[in-house]
């Protein structure tokens, strides 16, 4: 049963506004640059600027950006250290980590991704902000801000979505798993992992956008949330139970079959997408090789990465579940499923839990 495309078009709060910017940062120049940067585009305006993190918790109580800058090394108290309490103090307002620190130390970026930033940018140094920087910024601060001025985004899901305590909509075991994900996805991939049912031995296929640097220490970081063995794996390792494989960031992960005997592929190249890892690629693979037995979940994120893989897998009989608007930080990649009407069910993450749960004590 698939939920209806019909979708209703969530309202945008004032629309035609600027973007508001809270600059937290250490370095008046820094701030001084930042602000020019943001100001020049035309689309943004800085309404705040905090030296560390109690001042930015205390402007926090008089202004509601729509975006953050945060820093990571400030004095007193860290930027990763305040960030849940930024978070909680800023109504809705959406965190990007801008530092030297999130280039020089990967962990420090998916630790910020962790804790609810949504998305993290390398600082150069202060002789450094010319080249493609100012773009880059201007670029994520209009993407994020322009997301995160949509109002009642619980209206942009169908009335009918399938509600988890609708008996009639069940699934079976799932013979695989397949996750993908962008900005926002990194915590509910931890919620899902974490609450996998014991008795669900399938194997998890993972496609997170994120540099390759950091995979390694996303599927470190993965496994202490769960006993079950996680790896960023090599082409051509069989597939086995009770296994996560997260995909490389410089290449796309997939699944194939020879025989009886399942096994891992990279590709290099997935002219159909210009994502890495391609979601994409990793559902029309799983399509191919598990069928009907596929479940895939769609997680928040920008872009549409994930739609047509989804088109496969629906062709295929395989269940199709994205995350709810209302928990998702960017419901583009869900919303693009939906929209599609290739959604079996549109669930905040808790329900996906229930829902694989319900599975298992069929």
């Amino acid at each position: 049963m698939r939920v209806s495309s019909g979708l209703a078009t969530p309202p945008q709060e004032q629309s035609d506004r600027p973007i508001r910017v809270l600059l937290v940062d250490d370095s008046n120049v820094v701030r001084s640059i930042f602000a020019r940067m943001l100001s020049d585009s035309g689309e943004i305006e800085v309404v705040g600027e905090a030296g560390n993190s109690e001042e930015a918790l205390k402007l926090l109580k008089t202004v509601r950006p729509d975006i953050i800058l945060l820093d990571i090394e400030m004095p007193e108290r860290s930027g990763l250290d305040a960030l849940p309490d930024i978070l909680d103090a800023a109504g809705g307002g959406r965190v990007l980590v801008v530092s030297s620190f999130v280039e020089e130390n990967g962990p420090a970026a998916i630790r910020a991704l962790e804790l609810g930033a949504c998305d993290t940018l390398s600082k150069p140094g202060r002789f450094g902000f010319a080249g493609r920087f100012p773009e880059l910024l201007v670029e994520k601060v209009v993407r994020l801000g322009s997301s995160s001025r949509l109002v009642a985004r619980k209206n942009a899901a169908p009335e009918n979505a399938i509600p988890i305590s609708d008996s009639k909509f069940e699934i079976p075991v799932p013979d695989c798993i397949a996750i993908g994900a962008s900005t926002g996805g990194i915590p509910v991939i931890y919620e899902i992992v974490r609450n996998l049912p014991a008795e669900l031995h399938c194997p998890v296929f993972i496609a997170q956008h994120l540099p390759d640097a950091f995979m390694e220490f996303f599927a470190r970081q993965l496994s202490a949330h769960t006993d079950r063995t996680v790896c960023v794996p090599k082409p051509g390792m069989e597939i086995s139970e009770r296994t996560i494989y997260v995909s490389p960031g410089s290449a796309h992960l997939t699944c194939a079959q020879n025989g009886r005997r399942r096994k891992i592929e990279h590709l290099d190249y997935y002219p159909s997408s210009r994502y890495s890892p391609s979601v994409d690629a990793l559902f029309e693979s799983v399509a191919q090789v598990y069928g009907s037995g596929a479940l895939a979940i769609v997680l928040s994120g920008m872009g549409n990465d994930g739609a047509a893989g989804a088109v496969r897998l629906s062709a295929a009989g395989a269940n199709v579940i994205v995350q709810d608007a209302e928990s998702s930080v960017v419901w583009g990649m869900p919303g693009a499923v939906a929209k599609a009407g290739l959604a079996d069910a549109i669930l905040p993450p808790p329900l996906m839990s229930r829902l694989l749960a319900r599975a298992v004590q069929q």
